[in-house]
């Protein structure tokens, strides 16, 4: 089965039991989300709200593009993607 490669930033990657890269099946960028939710569970509270959208500060590029500029979170992600997700981290 065709696959893509998710890579979390590091301060997503700390519950997701430090693993920061890894791959599941290839589909819609909500089947993939669907997957990584599955593998990780506690990233779901992490990067969504109560609808399911995803929250401000999470940011997830399908190659170079950020999935809210594609419009919709069923949008194809081809096989052998890297579908990269992080999170703003405050400081100063």
């Amino acid at each position: 089965m065709p696959e893509v490669e998710v890579v979390l930033s590091t301060p997503l990657a700390q519950f997701a039991d430090g693993e920061s890269k890894f791959r599941v099946p290839a589909g819609t960028f909500q089947e993939i989300i669907d997957k990584v939710y599955e593998r990780h569970p506690t990233l779901r509270v992490r990067m969504e709200d109560n609808s399911g959208a995803l929250l401000p500060f999470v940011s997830v590029y399908i190659g170079e593009d950020s999935i809210r500029d594609l419009g919709s979170l069923d949008v194809a992600v081809a096989p052998n993607s890297t579908v990269m997700i992080m999170s703003a981290v405050a400081g100063g």
